[in-house]
């Protein structure tokens, strides 16, 4: 049994049920379709308009920013630019923690709105509650982003997946019946032995995928072992990433091993779906429609170019306004043209966590592609931990031998881009263990004052 025929899904079940939810999902998409075309002038007046209504709605019905206006000395009136929103206070993760009561807008009782919460990468869990209104923008963003890659309702997909796909216990036959009808299968991450990696591969020959998703590092990983092994590997349509940051070693061992193309998928629990690769694959389109994205200078990398932490306000969920959230990521918009002829920005120069670069003595910041395109010659999987600036320990899991040669070479490649004070440890290990979504962890960053803890 492979799944519900795709023409039924896409021709009258999906319509009537979004009918029946009577959620606006529909709507969104149309909304959208127009938005991605326009110009740029026109689509920031749409994202404006939007903001204008956000700012006015927080400032009259939201505690947290009846205070924030308040201390601020400001009027939702004086906001009539990207630049002036500058001067508004930044909302991050330990804001939210705090006040999360406050942040939930008069009128609205927590049984009408959607309770989520994310552990993020770093296992710290962060609760937050989405309207409607948002609901419904995010599923019409997914639908949206799918299209741009020929990718339908009703196509069949497979996940690599964490927690937040895991179908044990009571749920599992409702889970399967769920499954069944989306033309979905879901494999655990966390099971990346070879006995379940040839398991995998028996499942989705038989079921012949259009689109597999799943994290970078555990299609990476399942690629290593289908070459390692001379499995049999299967071809889906596409490849989608999310998650994590994809780095083009990835990319390259992933679309060799399954000879399909990679397509990167970025977004959050907080906000759903907020770019993705076109089939030109030259930066992730962003999904304007839903919300503003800032990009802030905030130092420097070390090639030298601008390090521009993200802000990101939805512009749908009044039930808990996010203003000028700061997801902890870097990266930075182009508005230039693309030949697949959507009008949105793309979103390039992802460079990651906040928490998943390495600081160096010298002033250099260094994401996951130094280290990745330093460490993948005989090596499985690696680990770069920062607990002190002038110091980093690398776990290795090497795929052979890691003599002392390629330590010299690492330690030399380093203290090169960090400075000749930066302190290398070596620790070679069998496995080095997921987190709890079931992600790798390339880099980790155990400074005191990370982001979340700035001001």
């Amino acid at each position: 049994m492979t799944g519900m025929n795709r023409y039924l899904l896409r021709k009258i079940i999906y319509p009537a049920y979004r009918t029946l939810r009577r959620d606006n999902v529909l709507r969104y998409l149309d909304e959208m379709h127009r938005v991605q075309v326009m110009e740029r002038d026109e689509i920031r007046a749409f994202q404006w308009a939007k903001m204008k209504k956000l700012l006015e709605h927080a400032a009259g019905n939201v505690a947290y920013y009846r205070r924030v206006f308040k201390d601020i000395g400001a009027e939702p009136g004086d906001f009539k630019t990207e630049e002036d929103l500058r001067s508004f206070p930044v909302l991050r993760k330990s804001d939210v923690r705090e006040n999360v009561d406050d942040l939930i807008a008069d009128g609205y009782r927590r049984s009408d709105l959607s309770y989520d919460e994310t552990g993020g990468s770093t296992g710290q869990n962060l609760s937050f509650y989405i309207d409607s209104a948002s609901s419904a923008a995010k599923r019409a963003s997914n639908v949206r982003m799918n299209e741009w890659l020929d990718v339908r309702i009703g196509d069949r997909w497979a996940f690599l997946w964490g927690v937040r796909f895991r179908v044990a216990g009571s749920a599992r036959l409702k889970a399967a019946v769920k499954n069944w009808l989306t033309n979905t299968v879901i494999f655990s991450a966390y099971k990346m032995d070879m006995a379940s990696v040839r398991s995998y591969l028996d499942r989705l020959r038989g079921f012949r995928p259009d689109v597999m998703m799943g994290y970078p590092s555990a299609l990476a990983h399942m690629s290593q072992t289908i070459r390692v092994a001379g499995l049999e590997s299967i071809s889906p349509g596409i490849i989608l990433v999310s998650g994590e940051t994809l780095y083009d070693w990835q990319r390259d061992l992933i679309e060799g091993t399954f000879d399909t193309r990679v397509y990167n998928h970025y977004g959050c629990c907080e906000f759903g779906a907020l770019a993705r690769e076109c089939r030109c694959r030259n930066g992730l389109h962003l999904a304007c429609e839903r919300v503003l994205m800032e990009t802030v200078p905030v130092g420097k990398t070390a090639g030298g170019e601008d390090l521009k932490e993200i802000m990101l306000t939805d512009l749908d969920n009044l039930g808990m306004p996010f203003i000028r959230y700061a997801i902890d990521d870097y990266g930075d918009l182009d508005w230039g043209p693309c030949e697949c002829g959507l009008r949105l920005p793309r979103l390039r120069s992802v460079l990651g966590r906040v928490y998943d670069l390495v600081r160096a003595p010298n002033g250099n910041v260094l994401g996951g592609t130094f280290w990745g395109h330093m460490l993948k010659e005989n090596v499985n999987k690696f680990q770069v931990v920062q607990d002190a600036t002038g110091r980093v320990k690398i776990a290795i899991v090497p795929d052979g031998e890691f003599d002392e040669k390629q330590r010299k070479t690492v330690l030399d490649r380093v203290r090169e881009a960090c400075g000749d004070e930066m302190k290398v440890e070596f620790e070679i290990k069998k496995d080095i263990e997921t987190t709890r979504s079931g992600k790798h962890r390339y880099i980790i960053s155990d400074l005191p004052g990370r982001s979340e803890e700035r001001a």
